[in-house]
This record gives structure tokens, C-alpha cells and sequence, in this order.
């Protein structure tokens, strides 16, 4: 394919870079550029790119900068040169046309069209030798076919491949795409007997030759046990189970007559069409129960079992031994009831129809005599006459439908089977192998391994950069904020810091560089730390002023708020407004030690308070606004009439013929009062929203 192109261009581009690297050392030594993969992968990249330029482009110039131990590479291949150092992979192009129109059992007249796809059809010298192949082939006078360009080479393989994965996967359900593929290599099973297995391996530990047959003949002779001289031709078979060109996803059995238990070999058959130094061996299985089968079917006098062994070749083409069975036929004789009809039972119907006539005729007779006594005698005689001639024909009638049957013993002979699941142990021998559960663990384990590496690897990446990014930062700090740090810094600490930044600068270039993720990580450590006490003095010298201006601002709107409960907040005590207070006086306190001590203390060492502390001296004053916030006002009082002096004097206004105006009047006094109720409620409402909001400023 394309990638045999690309192996020969880089091989010979090594071979190249081989040359200048040697002469340009000129220590004696030969040094081939093979054994590093950096600078193989870079002529991977390289022969990748040629091959693609020289299908449009005749020449093109090759340069690698630095390509290894600071050595250039720089070259010029022309079409012609990637034609002769792949001359004998274009040669062979044409074999696999002809071996494919014999595996299909066609002509190339047959064929109707040819379609090219894969990248590596782009190379026009493949298309030269493709086209060639196809002319010899034609018949005499018959054009040949044009090769068909049509589809992206590349794409179509992709998306070729994708479908037919998607229709050989069990956890895809997809439109079925027509593609029906073939074994291209045959498998055949060769059966040994498991005892004479294990006698080679025995012999092979002890220095013998063969291990499980491999490696010996099949017509190997066995002494016999007088050691007469007399040989004994070991029991072995052969069998080709898929022969070239099968269709996959199919099963096939194979059967013999066999009393021992046997080992089965699954392995490639030895064809032109398998690459060279393929090792043949698939599978090995042993197949066991046979043996005690037998001897069960030998103490019922029974014969040899018959073994059936069953193969599968996947949708994959991977052979495997899927069922094995052992089969003994038994002839049984058995009795069996027959059904056969009754001649006997018939005579008895007859016998029994005759006497039945006579009874008529016997009755007749007498209807005869009883005739001339009496008309109404002969009357009832007539009647009774005619509903026994009726059940006598009923009767009859069903006696002839219910034919009587009886069953007969007979003995018959059947054949009876007796079925043995056999059991199938199977293990590999090649070097390629399929998962099994300590292979998984295993690839598992180095998956992590690497997962563990790479994780490793990146962090240590990034504690670099950020070692490498501190000591930058070091140094624009120092310029950028000169004035700033010299308030708060004395020379020798800001000569520190460019000497810790230029030692680091330095360690990290030189010893730094197979440095491990901890050594790092304590450097950074040992950087920052110094300079960090003095970068946050800096910006404390900022921070400092302004929280304090905020406290103080904080404090006013606690004081302001206390002054305004006194008119809005009554039931608030005075005490407890007092308490407030108190806590906003310590606080003022608190503040005017702190910057008197900040004032007094040396600006080149630790602050006496920072920024972060000054929040959080409201605390306590704001649990307390918050709880008397909470406090309930009392319920006010209820005036009450009294009923009875209420009652005189509607009565005496009823007296005095003035109800209605007396009426009127008090419901206009109820409604003035109602609306004032409702003004007053109104403004404490918004009032107490108004201390809500200021306490939640706090």
C-alpha cells in the first residue's frame, strides 16, 4: 500500500542523512539515525509530503532544519528516483488483479467497469502499471477498461470501512450495505490423539523434538511394546475446514468415529497468497470426554461414538471451535399398541340385527290376532308397533357409525442416541494471542501506566512555566512598581529579589532541566516566598486606607440609624440603642490603635494589621441591629364604649326624632377615623421599610 512508499522513501532518505551526520562527526564511529524516533518521525512527515507532491509534480526539494545532533538535512528527489526506489513495489501492482479474478473464478472480459480507490492510486506510475495489467489481460481486439477516477480515494475507504464496521457491530442497527466478504487464506484442523500430545510434551521437557506434534511428521511411527521392530501408525487426521475464498460468518462440522479423547489444531494452510513468516498456528484445543463416553457405551455393548466438532468463522475471520459432541446410535425394540378393526364384533351386530327381525315378525302375529277382537285394540297395536320400529332403526343406525376397535402390542424396532457434551479447553501457542483476562489486566495496567506518564509529564510542564513566569514577574514588579515597593522595602531585600530571580533563571537552564515535578515545586516554594511578603506590603499600602475609610463610613450610618430610632423605632430602649453605640466607640478605638501602631512600626517589615481584618470589626454590631430589628412593637390598646351608655343615647336621640341625622353623622366620624387609621399605619409601614433598608446596608 501507500505505507510501503513512504518506508522506502524514508529509508532511503536515512541512508542520506546517515552519510552527511558521519562525515560531519568524523570520529570514527558510525552512527545510523534509525535507532532515534524524533528524527524518524520527521521523515515519516517528509516521505508523506514527497510522495503526494510527485503525483502532480516531477521534483520537488526536501529540507529538514536541525533534523538531529544539530545536523541539517537537505535534498532533491525527482519523480524518476521515487519511481526507481520503489520500482519492485510497482512492478508486483498487476498480481493482485490476477489473483483476485482467479479467486472470484472470472475473466477480465467479464468485468464491466474498474473503479481506483486509496490514496497511494494518486501515484501515476501505479496507474501506468494498473492499466498495463488490465490491457494484457483483454481479450484479442477488445479495448481495455479506463481506470475509473471518480470517487475521493481516501474518503471512500474511510467511509467504507465505517459502514461495514457499522453492519458487523451488534450495537449498531443500520441500513445494510451490500458487501459480502471472503477468507483469504485457508484454515485447516489437523486431530491427534490428547495421550499422544502429552507423551511429546513429556519427551520435549525431558529433550525430546516436537512440542504438540509440531515440528514431526504425521506418518511418525510408534515401537510397539516388545520392541520387535513392529511400528504402529499413530492415530492422526486432516481436514481443510475453510478452504480460500470462503465467506465469513459461516459454520462447518466435521465428523469422525473416534474412542479417545483428541487434541485439535486449528492452523493457516500453507498457500502462495499467505505473507512470508506468517506462523500457521490459530488455536489450540483439547477436547476431552470421549474417552469416558466410550467405555460407558463399551458396557452396554454398544459401538464406537461418533465425534462432531463444530467451527465458526466469525463475521471477523477469526476461527474458533464453538460445540463439540459425541453421538452413539442404539437399536431398540420396542412394544407399540396398534389399532386394528374388530371382524368379530361386526358378526355379533349381525347376530343381533336378525333376532331383532324375528321379534318383529312374532309381534306382527299377534297385532293379527288382537285385530279381530276390537278396532280399538288394533288402533293401540298400530301405535305401539310404529314406536318400536322407530327405536329399533335409531338404535341400529348408531351401532353401524360407533364401529367397534380394539389395539393390538406389536414390536417394532427404533433408534435410540446417546449425546455427550464433550468438554473443550482451549489455549494459544503463536505469538498472537486473543484477550484473555490476564492479558486485559496486563494492557490495563499499562494503559494506566501511561495515563499516570502523560499526567506526570504535563504537570511537571506546567510547574516549569510556572516557575519560568514567577521569575519574570519578579522582575516587572520590581520596575513597573519601583515606587511603590521602595516605601515599603529596604536595597538589601529588592537586591534579593533580583539575585533569587537570576539564581533561579539559571538553576532552571541548567540543572532544572531533568529536574522531577517535586524539585520544582520546592524551588517555587523557595522563590515566591520572600518575595511575596514583599509584594503584599505593597499592596496593603492601598488596601489599608481604603478599608478603614469604609469602616469609618459604616459606622456614621450605624450612628445615624440609632439617632432616627429614637422617633421612628420607640420601642427600641434606650439601653439597648446605647449598646449599639458602645460597640461603634470600641470600634473607633480599635482603628485609631491599629493606624497609630502601623504609623510607629518599621514599613519594611510585616504590617501590624492588613485589610482583611478590618471588616470583619463590625460583626458584633451588625448581629445587634439585626436581633433589635426583629424586636416586635407592642399591640396598641382597644378603647371600648360602654355598650350600655351607648344604648341610652341612641334611644334618646330615637326620642328626639333625629335618627337619621344622628346616623349620618357618626358614620362620617367612623370614616375620618378609619382614614386616618389608615394614613398613620401607611407611614409607619414605610418607615419601618426605611430602617429594613438601612439595616441591611449595615
Amino acid at each position: 500500500g501507500g505505507a510501503s512508499f513512504d518506508a522506502r522513501l524514508v529509508d532511503y532518505m536515512a541512508k542520506e542523512f546517515n552519510d552527511v551526520w558521519n562525515a560531519k562527526r568524523n570520529d570514527g564511529q558510525i552512527k545510523d539515525v534509525r535507532e532515534h524516533p524524533r528524527p524518524m518521525a520527521k521523515l515519516m512527515i517528509q516521505a508523506n509530503k514527497i510522495k503526494h507532491v510527485l503525483s502532480a509534480n516531477t521534483d520537488i526539494p526536501v529540507f529538514v532544519d536541525a533534523l538531529y545532533d544539530d545536523t541539517n538535512y537537505q535534498t532533491h528527489i525527482s519523480r524518476a528516483k521515487f519511481e526507481e526506489i520503489c520500482h519492485d513495489l510497482l512492478d508486483r501492482a498487476g498480481k493482485p488483479i490476477e489473483d483476485a479474478l482467479k479467486m472470484a473464478n472470472i475473466t477480465m472480459d467479464e468485468l464491466d467497469a474498474v473503479e481506483l480507490i486509496g490514496g497511494a492510486m494518486r501515484v501515476p506510475k501505479l496507474q501506468e502499471v494498473i492499466a498495463a495489467a488490465l490491457k494484457h489481460g483483454a481479450g484479442e481486439g477488445k479495448e481495455p477498461l479506463e481506470l475509473g477516477m471518480h470517487l475521493n480515494s481516501d474518503e471512500s475507504m474511510a467511509l467504507g470501512a465505517a459502514f461495514h464496521g457499522a453492519n458487523v457491530s451488534t450495537s449498531f442497527k443500520v441500513r445494510h450495505v451490500g458487501l459480502a466478504d471472503v477468507n483469504p487464506f485457508g484454515v485447516a484442523v489437523d486431530l491427534t490423539d490428547l495421550a499422544e500430545k502429552d507423551a511429546d510434551v513429556a519427551e520435549e521437557d525431558a529433550g525430546g523434538k516436537g512440542l504438540f506434534g509440531i515440528g514431526k511428521k504425521k506418518n511418525d511411527k510408534k515401537k510397539d511394546d516388545k520392541g520387535d521392530g513392529n511400528a504402529e501408525e499413530a492415530w492422526a487426521k486432516h481436514a481443510t475446514v475453510f478452504k480460500v475464498g470462503t465467506k465469513l460468518g459461516i459454520k462447518k462440522t466435521i465428523a469422525f468415529s473416534y474412542a479417545n479423547d483428541v487434541h485439535v489444531a486449528v492452523n493457516y494452510e500453507e498457500t502462495p497468497s499467505l505473507p512470508a513468516g506468517t506462523g500457521l498456528g490459530i488455536a489450540q484445543y483439547d477436547v476431552t470426554g470421549i474417552a469416558e463416553f466410550s467405555k460407558e457405551m463399551e458396557e452396554k455393548e454398544l459401538g464406537v461414538p461418533k465425534v462432531s466438532l463444530q467451527f465458526e468463522m466469525s463475521s471477523s475471520g477469526l476461527t474458533s471451535l464453538i460445540k463439540a459432541e459425541a453421538v452413539v446410535e442404539e437399536i431398540v425394540i420396542v412394544d407399540e399398541e396398534v389399532e386394528i378393526e374388530d371382524d368379530e364384533a361386526e358378526e355379533g351386530e349381525a347376530k343381533e340385527e336378525s333376532t331383532d327381525d324375528k321379534k318383529e315378525e312374532g309381534d306382527a302375529a299377534e297385532e293379527k290376532k288382537e285385530e279381530e277382537k276390537s278396532e280399538e285394540e288394533n288402533k293401540e297395536s298400530e301405535e305401539k308397533k310404529e314406536a318400536e320400529d322407530t327405536a329399533a332403526d335409531a338404535e341400529g343406525e348408531k351401532k353401524e357409525e360407533e364401529k367397534k376397535k380394539k389395539t393390538k402390542i406389536v414390536q417394532k424396532e427404533k433408534k435410540k442416541k446417546h449425546v455427550r457434551t464433550l468438554q473443550v479447553k482451549s489455549y494459544y501457542t503463536g505469538p498472537i494471542r486473543p484477550y484473555s483476562p490476564e492479558i486485559m489486566a496486563e494492557s490495563k495496567a499499562k494503559l494506566e501506566l501511561l495515563a499516570q506518564k502523560d499526567k506526570e509529564r504535563m504537570m511537571l510542564e506546567e510547574a516549569k512555566n510556572k516557575y519560568e513566569a514567577y521569575i519574570y514577574y519578579i522582575r516587572n514588579k520590581l520596575i513597573d512598581d519601583e515606587e511603590t515597593i521602595n516605601k515599603i522595602s529596604s536595597e538589601e531585600q529588592r537586591e534579593a529579589l533580583r539575585q533569587s530571580a537570576e539564581d533561579a533563571e539559571e538553576w532552571m537552564f541548567d540543572d532544572g532541566y531533568t529536574a522531577d515535578l517535586a524539585t520544582y515545586e520546592a524551588k517555587y516554594a523557595e522563590l515566591s516566598a520572600p518575595a511575596e511578603k514583599v509584594f503584599f506590603r505593597a499592596s496593603e499600602l492601598d488596601a489599608r486606607p481604603k478599608a478603614i475609610e469604609a469602616l469609618k463610613a459604616k459606622l456614621e450610618k450605624v450612628e445615624s440609624l440609632m439617632k432616627k430610632w429614637e422617633t421612628t423605632m420607640t420601642h427600641i430602649t434606650e439601653e439597648e440603642r446605647q449598646e449599639v453605640l458602645d460597640k461603634v466607640a470600641e470600634v473607633h478605638k480599635w482603628i485609631d490603635e491599629k493606624v497609630e501602631e502601623q504609623e510607629k512600626a518599621d514599613q519594611t517589615s510585616d504590617p501590624v494589621f492588613t485589610s482583611d481584618e478590618v471588616p470583619g470589626q463590625t460583626k458584633k454590631i451588625e448581629s445587634i441591629v439585626s436581633r433589635l430589628m426583629k424586636k416586635p412593637k407592642p399591640k396598641p390598646e382597644e378603647k371600648k364604649e360602654d355598650e350600655k351608655d351607648a344604648s341610652e343615647k341612641n334611644e334618646t336621640e330615637s326620642k328626639d326624632g333625629e335618627p337619621a341625622d344622628g346616623d349620618g353623622k357618626k358614620e362620617g366620624e367612623d370614616e375620618e377615623k378609619a382614614e386616618e387609621g389608615e394614613t398613620e399605619n401607611n407611614g409607619e409601614d414605610s418607615e419601618n421599610e426605611d430602617e429594613k433598608k438601612s439595616g441591611d446596608e449595615l
